[in-house]
């Protein structure tokens, strides 16, 4: 029987592309999953008005995960729209936060005023860790692990950066 760690981490390598040792290292300094897990039940929660919107999601990806699946087959049933709408947001809304490090907010749209998109970062923490820098192969402005002078040598491919 799976956590729910391990299915937030297994949905969220599937919905990423990242591999599951990237987001949850054996050795994990930073250690983002234990931040982002409780932020979002707790904010897919207040959103959909569900308080087991999270559970059902993660019942989902563990369901699938059993039955053997490709993980790009795992993510198109996660994306179906047939799972309903709060399902389907609170899947894309896992990815913004893998990769933004920030909480989206979607305003519908007003009058002539067109819908739109705000997000609020997480935490210091999260904006650091946020795996955009990773597809970048880049490090956030005022924090690199990286060496001075590490940009006059060629990027390691992506794959490096992914686990994929």
């Amino acid at each position: 029987m799976s956590s729910e760690m391990d299915n937030f981490i297994g949905l969220s390598a599937v919905l990423t592309g990242f591999s599951h040792n990237l987001l949850a290292p054996p050795l994990d300094p930073v250690d983002i999953k234990a931040e982002y897990l409780p932020f979002f039940k707790r904010k897919i929660a207040q959103e959909s008005g569900d308080p087991n919107l999270a559970g059902q999601i993660f019942q989902k990806y563990s369901a699938l995960h059993a039955q053997g699946l490709t993980p790009q087959q795992i993510g198109a049933a996660m994306l179906d729209p047939s799972n309903g709408e709060d399902f389907v947001l609170a899947c894309r809304k896992l990815i913004f936060m893998w990769y933004s490090g920030a909480w989206p907010t979607l305003i519908p749209a007003a009058g002539s005023t067109p819908a739109s998109t705000v997000s609020d970062m997480i935490s210091a923490k999260s904006y650091t860790a946020s795996l955009v820098w990773q597809v970048m192969q880049s490090h956030p402005m005022g924090d690199s692990n990286y060496r001075y002078g590490y940009w006059a040598k060629a990027p390691a491919p992506l794959s490096d950066y992914t686990g994929n």
